[in-house]
């Protein structure tokens, strides 16, 4: 009889395999109705929002000047979809929906780990799209301003500092939404408090490119201040990236 149910036991007992968890954490971002029309209607902002910011432009004389509205474009055009990953994260502890992740596998870092892996995905599948379509309406104003199309020369440059301003702009989401776990109290800090972030970096840059989450992606750009602010700003995120990390290991679940 042991020998019967032994086997049974021990995949009870043994770990969910990580893919498994991916899997359902990946479910879980498409999981509502809301959340698959928010996604279905991203794509569409983020191109309304390249439009706004590229064939408005009437000075595209320099790579700063055209590379410049992309670093806007990747924090205002990619709202939507960071709104719903701050939906999956902050939303699982305020609803206590984690409890059943839990349940099957108790170790948070795996869990932790199966959402990140799902964020990577959205990090690659928003820098592909803003990469291949930025490119295309720059080169359109630039070339109805008659001015030559730089940022051609340098793909490689471009390509990174998109995947730069993607991530920090998502590492940021994610931050917010680790230290609080309301989607209500995360949604409007991610919407009000870092837009306003940008607004006041761009008046006062020496100022708040210390604080500013994006602020290598916009040194990497050839935009930035100086190296104090960069790397103030990194210190700062990744300090609250660690505490975030450490609130969620000790963070009551039920």
């Amino acid at each position: 009889m042991t020998q019967v149910f032994a086997p049974p036991v021990q995949r009870a007992a043994g770990r969910s395999p990580f893919w498994r968890l991916v899997a359902v954490e990946a479910r879980k971002l498409v999981g509502t109705r809301s959340d698959k029309l928010v996604l279905a209607f991203a794509p569409i902002f983020l191109v309304g929002m390249m439009l706004l910011f590229t064939l408005t432009q009437t000075n595209l004389a320099s790579a700063g000047k055209q590379i410049g509205p992309l670093l806007i474009v990747v924090q205002i055009g990619l709202l939507l979809v960071f709104a719903t990953v701050i939906k999956l994260v902050a939303g699982e502890w305020q609803y206590k929906s984690v409890q059943p992740t839990l349940l099957v596998q108790p170790s948070r870092m795996r869990y932790f780990l199966a959402q990140g892996t799902v964020l990577a995905g959205v990090w690659l599948v928003c820098t592909l799209v803003t990469f291949i379509l930025f490119p295309v309406l720059i080169k359109s104003t630039a070339t109805g301003l008659n001015h030559n199309y730089l940022l051609g020369m340098r793909p490689g440059w471009v390509l990174g500092v998109t995947m730069l301003a993607t991530a920090l702009v998502l590492l940021t989401a994610l931050i917010i939404s680790l230290l609080v776990p309301n989607t209500g109290g995360s949604l409007t800090v991610f919407f009000i408090v870092v837009p306003i972030l940008m607004i006041a970096r761009m008046a006062l840059p020496e100022v708040f490119g210390l604080i500013y989450p994006l602020e290598a992606a916009w040194h990497l750009a050839g935009l930035g201040i100086g190296w104090a602010q960069t790397i103030c700003s990194l210190v700062i995120w990744f300090a609250l990236l660690g505490i975030s990390l450490f609130r969620l290991q000790r963070r009551d679940a039920g």
